[in-house]
C-alpha cells in the first residue's frame, strides 16, 4: 500500500504542479515540499515520504485561531530541514498549491 500512495502523490504532484504537501497521521499535521529522489536511490525512498522544509504540529495541541496573523501554534510546532514519514502512518495528504 505504501508503494502505491507514494506513486499516486507524484501522480497529484505532476498534475498540480505542485510539491507543497500538507499530511496528516493520526497525532500529527506536517506541512512541507515533497522531495522526489528521481533516479537517486528511489528504492530507499519506498516506504517514506520524504519532505523538505517541514512543519510538525501536534494535532492535540492545534488552535483554532481565526485571526490574520494568528501565531498561537508557533510554540507547539516544530521545523525541520528533513523529515522522513513512515508511509503507513498517513491518514489524509492534500496537494497545497
Amino acid at each position: 500500500m505504501a508503494k502505491n500512495l507514494l506513486k499516486s502523490i507524484g501522480k497529484i504532484i505532476d498534475e498540480s504542479g505542485s510539491s507543497k504537501i500538507t499530511v496528516f497521521t493520526s497525532h500529527l499535521k506536517i506541512d512541507g515540499n515533497v522531495f522526489r529522489p528521481e533516479g537517486r536511490c528511489e528504492e530507499c525512498h519506498e516506504d517514506y515520504l520524504t519532505l523538505e522544509n517541514a512543519l510538525v504540529c501536534r494535532l492535540e495541541d492545534y488552535c483554532a485561531c481565526d485571526e490574520d496573523d494568528c501565531q498561537c501554534n508557533d510554540y507547539i510546532c516544530f521545523k525541520y530541514d528533513w523529515l522522513n514519514i513512515n508511509m503507513d502512518d498517513i491518514v489524509a495528504f492534500s496537494i497545497i498549491k
